[in-house]
């Protein structure tokens, strides 16, 4: 009897020890001191999830979606750092109240001026206006108001030039932005149980992986402040404008060609902030770089401003790119971003708002340098988290895709490199204390995601309280990460073509036969796009020829064999990848072939830029 007894007595205390330890593990991944509800119920799958510590070899190991911790061997070569910077200012304007600016000269200008006697102005910076119509495309000035040392003026316009002059020439010119609050109606919460902000950060061309190479002090601040961290972040679409319309819009790319086809006027009204601001927000947005294809300078940005504040008219007051940096007078571009975006947050705090900043200057191109914005970026989240912002802000840091071309594409890590984006999560305070939702917030950092879910998740934050969900057009099935994810949730539940799906291992490819006659159907894919490319007079595009195949894996599914092929043609020495299928004696390529390597110059000769790519000039005549 003492026997069982005892049993009895080490069996509930061994129990009532494995239960605080993953209590106390949860309460780990939360802000210190809160508490949640946390189910009984516990499967081994959740207990990982509050284990994971990044040694494991997997990212997400659940029945639906498997993908290797691809990051513990791909090493990350980042451009070298070239010593250019954007200058020194030396005209500092301060925001002083709502209204007005403080302006005060440092002894800086005199190096400028090279100590003769200078005269400074100021000019306000708007959109142009043409027939009474307004275009946030082009830009006019104001006439400028001469000032001297510590004036005080009066904040008319939210763009702001400053330039100095002696008699011969000018010696300084800056550009400033300020939030300039807006003051309307409010609107009535009657069913809203609490008003929760949204801001949204975006950095182009960031994988999970890449962060933690290349930005260790930010991604360490957000593991030490516990922001969630959702390792399997998948992107549904090619480059930049996709996966950013996915998440705006709930929308795959042929859908938002359908509506978006003349403009993005056109379609501003399905767009998240919209949603937002017809429910009382005051929203923002903006993006750096201007001249980039890849997001909404294709469709040649917006005429109208998308939201109730919008940056692009400040970068239109000139972006140059110097080394490494891309800068907008003198400082750079992304930093302008985000003194503007902790400025919008600061401005509405005690109201409602919705922000969306997309910054692509350090991380873009090949010879930008995430390092030189890291410091700046981890002193950015630090400041939300002393100023009281995230008792009520849902704040999503992430990315687009990873690495898209150039020698990091080689190795075959990078197949998952350029899939998965990061995507990091700070969930309300108030919200923690609040929702034993939370918890399934905590597990989804172990399940397949994808933008369309983020689109749901936002629109969500809306309906809390309502009881109501809405959905994504090109993912019917797609749900609010607030609710939990099912583990057997796989690419094709959640709307990811199999051209970009990660949940899989890779393996070498050993049949000979098999690799061969995949190259073949891809290299003929690429051939059946070349022969339709119309290019200017006189030119014509070569006939390209296999030179190496650079890699070749395989990964099965359910009826088929998929190949993951990287080859490098000639001339040129343009790089490829291309999945194709196997079923049976049938090749088939997935998707389109996509190009590797970095940006073609010998394509110029196109008349479509998407073309590019695939075509090295010739000349016929």
């Amino acid at each position: 009897m003492n026997v069982r007894r005892i049993s009895c007595a080490f069996v509930i205390a061994s129990w009532i020890t494995f239960s605080l330890y993953y209590y106390d593990t949860i309460c780990a991944a939360m802000k210190p001191g809160i508490e949640i509800l946390i189910s009984a119920n516990k499967d081994l799958s959740f207990e990982e999830i509050l284990t994971y510590n990044g040694t494991e070899d997997y990212l997400i190991k659940t029945p639906g979606c498997y993908i290797p911790n691809y990051g513990k061997t791909l090493k990350f070569r980042e451009a070298k750092i070239i010593k250019h910077f954007c200058g020194t200012r030396a005209v500092f304007i301060e925001k002083i109240s709502e209204e007005y600016l403080f302006i005060n000269i440092d002894e800086t200008i005199n190096e400028y001026s090279k100590g003769n006697d200078y005269n400074c102005c100021y000019q306000f910076v708007t959109p142009e206006v043409v027939e009474g119509i307004t275009d946030q495309r082009k830009i006019r000035y104001s006439s400028c108001v001469p000032f001297k040392n510590q004036t005080k003026i009066e904040l008319l316009e939210e763009i702001i030039v400053v330039k100095c002059a002696t008699k011969l020439k000018v010696v300084y010119e800056d550009a400033y932005i300020f939030v300039k609050k807006l003051k309307r109606q409010k609107y009535d919460d009657l069913n809203q149980e609490t008003p929760w902000n949204v801001l949204i950060l975006g950095m182009d061309t960031m994988s999970r992986a890449r962060l933690i190479s290349s930005m260790p002090k930010t991604a360490q601040f957000l593991r030490n402040h516990h922001w969630l961290d959702f390792r399997a972040y998948q992107k549904v679409g090619y480059n930049t404008f996709p996966n950013v319309m996915a998440l705006l819009t709930g929308r795959n790319l042929s859908q938002v060609h359908a509506e978006c086809h003349k403009s993005l006027d056109q379609c501003n009204d399905i767009m998240l902030w919209s949603y937002f601001k017809k429910a009382g927000y005051y929203t923002a947005s903006g993006e750096d770089f201007l001249r980039l294809p890849d997001t909404f300078t294709r469709y040649d940005g917006f005429k109208n401003a998308p939201t109730d504040h919008y940056m692009r008219p400040f970068f239109l007051t000139g972006e140059n790119s110097i080394g490494n940096l891309v800068c907008t007078k003198k400082r750079p571009s992304a930093n302008h971003l985000l003194d503007y975006a902790l400025d919008f947050t600061n401005t509405y705090k005690n109201d409602k708002f919705f922000g969306m900043f997309w910054f692509n200057s350090f991380s873009h191109n090949l010879n930008n340098v995430p390092e030189l914005i890291d410091s700046n970026l981890a002193k950015f989240f630090e400041t939300f988290h002393t100023n009281g912002i995230l008792n009520n802000t849902f704040i999503l840091f992430l990315s687009d895709h990873g690495l898209r071309y150039g020698e990091m594409r080689v190795p075959y890590e990078s197949y998952y490199e350029e899939r998965l984006p990061m995507l990091y999560l700070w969930v309300p305070n108030d919200f923690r204390r609040k929702y034993e939702m939370f918890k399934n917030l905590l597990v989804n950092q172990s399940r397949l995601v994808t933008p369309y879910d983020i689109y749901v998740t936002l629109l969500s934050i809306l309906e809390i309280g309502n009881n109501t969900e809405e959905n994504s057009i090109a993912c019917p099935n797609c749900f609010s990460i607030i609710n939990e994810l099912s583990p057997n949730r796989t690419c094709s539940d959640a709307h990811v073509h199999e051209k970009w799906c990660s949940c899989h291992p890779l393996t070498k490819a050993i049949n000979r036969v098999a690799t061969k006659n995949a190259v073949d159907a891809a290299i003929e894919d690429l051939y059946d796009i070349i022969k339709k490319i119309e290019t200017k007079k006189c030119m014509q595009c070569a006939d390209l020829e296999l030179k190496k195949l650079l890699r070749a894996h395989t990964y099965n599914t359910l009826n088929a064999t998929i190949f993951v092929l990287a080859f490098k043609m000639t001339p040129g020495d343009v790089s490829y990848e291309a999945s194709v299928e196997q079923r049976g004696d049938n090749f088939t390529v997935l998707d389109t072939t996509q190009t590797i390597s970095v940006y073609n110059t010998r394509g110029n000769c196109v008349l479509n830029p998407v073309h590019r790519a695939y075509c090295i000039c010739v000349k016929l005549c």
